[in-house]
């Protein structure tokens, strides 16, 4: 049975389950009509709605997730929750709901809000948790005050926060050599499974990391905008060092008329580190992104992140495009 969400005073709306593939091209089109809503200039296509909902992890879709149509037939949002174990950390519970921007104004993100949390608490009485639990959800620190203020109204509270970086690939780039020892190579089909552990590796230190699975890796594997072309990797002979990750999406880029790179999945292992390993790396992908015809570079990064990454990336030229919050309530 689906989450039941309270409608009775929404005219027109009505809820029901989640359709599985079927919804994944509107449940796209909601998120980019929100994020052009509010100015984020970042695109979902459907083939990665349909990538991520093949690799769920600890998400029922039957049981945890629940669509609303609106007065005219179409999706007006949705809500979907999923939990996972952070070692060392409280067990976090996600409360994210997802609306269209034309139902701004109504109750519904509060009424999409209130069913994910009447669920996760179901599901947290039967969870055992040695750090605690907590409801966690996001937002946009300056495009979304409105989401913030219904986090604050359900007693959530700022945990942390993170940034959208970019930078311009134009004029004269930085440059930084690898450490004596280490080589970026060609990277070959064979190799993804180990350049994947050594980046999940290198996270473990990270906030918010949890123990992958193998739909996490399945996930990595059909990734829509995966292109090893524009990896760089380096190698300490048969050890992967550190590694960029480097994607386009050109369904974005056509939409939004620019042509953007991600710098992004940046890890570097804990005997590589504090040597200029990331700083080369990024370099690199500098290059390979303007190779192929791209005039910016973009990134996500955690401000607190333990290794100092986001000073690296000012470093590098990077500036702030917007902030995210992390949202948390103890259960």
């Amino acid at each position: 049975m689906m989450m039941k969400i309270d409608l009775a005073d929404l005219t027109g709306y009505s809820g029901r389950p989640y359709a599985g593939p079927d919804d994944h091209r509107a449940m796209a089109a909601l998120l980019n009509n929100w994020h052009e809503a509010i100015g984020l200039p970042e695109r979902t296509t459907a083939a990665e709605v349909d990538n991520s909902y093949a690799h769920l992890n600890n998400c029922d879709p039957a049981m945890d997730m629940a669509m609303v149509d609106g007065p005219d037939g179409r999706l007006a949002g949705y809500i979907r929750v999923e939990w996972a174990d952070v070692p060392g950390e409280p067990t976090r519970y996600w409360v994210v709901p997802h609306i269209d921007p034309a139902h701004r104004a109504t109750p519904l993100w509060l009424r999409l809000a209130g069913a994910a949390i009447e669920r996760n608490l179901s599901l947290a009485a039967d969870h055992q948790s040695t750090s605690g639990k907590v409801l966690e959800g996001f937002s946009d620190r300056d495009l979304e005050p409105d989401v913030g203020a219904h986090y604050e109204a359900l007693g959530f509270a700022v945990e942390t926060y993170g940034a959208s970086m970019s930078r311009s690939l134009e004029g004269e780039l930085p440059a930084h050599p690898l450490p004596i020892g280490l080589e970026i190579r060609p990277v070959a089909e064979a190799q993804l499974r180990q350049i994947w552990e050594a980046d999940q590796a290198a996270f473990k230190d990270h906030w918010g990391w949890a123990e992958p699975t193998e739909n996490d890796f399945e996930w990595f594997l059909e990734n829509p905008h995966r292109d090893i072309s524009l990896w760089r990797v380096a190698w300490d002979g048969d050890e992967v060092a550190g590694q960029v990750k480097s994607y386009i999406n050109h369904a974005e880029n056509d939409l939004l008329g620019r042509r953007r790179g991600y710098t992004e999945f940046i890890s570097t292992g804990r005997k590589w580190r504090k040597q200029g390993v990331a700083s080369a790396l990024i370099c690199a992908s500098f290059d390979a992104l303007r190779g192929v015809g791209m005039t910016e570079a973009a990134l996500g990064v955690h401000a607190e992140n333990p290794t100092g990454a986001f000073r690296l990336y000012e470093s590098l030229g990077f500036e702030i495009d917007s902030m995210w919050l992390s949202w948390h309530r103890p259960i």
